[in-house]
């Protein structure tokens, strides 16, 4: 059982995509609702882009830089707090915390896809390179 929940892990690390789809999927006939649905879907998909990144990273470059990624995130939130402050003049906690979460989801699909391209790029130019 935990080599299949590892390998399932794995898969939806290495496509983060498919799990947005089951999860969407899964949610939209629980609820009959695609709000909620996408809504769940892009929360439960950040957390998994967030190590989908930081592996992808580990694969390219052969280094971790998890802290770079916590710390952006941690920059990523100071801000996002910050200028919803200055908008609404007051925060509400739940908001930012929503706005914020999605705004990584933004940020880490776009980092996602470009490292894939990236990764994918590198070791195509290098096997003919060098073959």
């Amino acid at each position: 059982m935990l080599v299949f929940l590892s390998s399932l892990a794995a898969i939806f690390i290495i496509l983060p995509v498919l799990l947005y789809a089951l999860v969407f999927f899964i949610v939209k006939q629980w609820t009959k609702s695609h709000l909620k649905a996408k809504s769940s879907a892009i929360n439960v998909t950040t957390f998994i882009l967030i190590f989908s990144v930081h592996y992808l990273i580990l694969a390219i470059w052969s280094k971790s830089f998890l802290w770079m990624i916590i710390l952006f995130i941690l920059l990523t939130a100071i801000v996002f707090t910050y200028i919803y402050w200055k908008i609404k003049e007051e925060v509400n906690y739940g908001k930012v915390f929503q706005g914020f979460w999605r705004l990584n989801f933004l940020l880490f699909s776009a980092v996602y896809i470009g490292l894939l391209l990236y990764g994918a790029a590198s070791r195509a130019i290098e096997a003919v390179m060098f073959d």
